[in-house]
């Protein structure tokens, strides 16, 4: 007969159990507060054993997202894209002639400033030079 120095009998059935149990507490430990505030729950009342559900199934990994959902980001990035060259195709050139103008207009009036402060001074001089010396009275 064979003796087992382990005082536990391992069933094939105790170690799916295990695993499985141990899945689920992993699976609670991610969505509990960490911690030394996390509330313990407390059994208050005795229960029945009859009253105690038990697991009597496999659980089964979540399944992965469905092709469909993948498809529907697909689309909705195409979409987006689509909408946002739209718009742009839209609203870009009436940006930019606003824009275009208002530099347009700036740089004509640096120029007017720039030539009453230099230029217009250059030629009144030159045409007083000219006056004067066609002036019959500096003959």
């Amino acid at each position: 007969m064979f003796e087992s120095k382990d005082p536990f009998i391992i069933l094939p059935e105790t170690e799916e159990a295990d695993r499985l149990l141990d899945k689920a507490d992993a699976l609670l430990q991610r969505h509990r507060a960490p911690g030394p505030d996390t509330d313990i729950p407390v059994l208050t009342e005795q229960v029945e054993d009859d009253d105690i559900p038990v697991l009597t199934g496999a659980v089964r990994e979540a399944p992965a997202p469905a092709a469909g959902f993948v498809e529907q980001l697909i689309d909705l990035d195409a979409t987006l894209n689509r909408r946002i060259d739209e718009w742009l195709s839209n609203e870009l050139p009436q940006v930019l002639a606003d824009e275009l103008e208002q530099a347009r207009t700036r740089i004509l009036n640096q120029i007017h400033t720039r030539a009453r402060a230099t230029l217009l001074a250059d030629i009144s001089q030159e045409i007083s030079e000219l006056l004067d010396a066609n002036d019959p009275r500096n003959r």
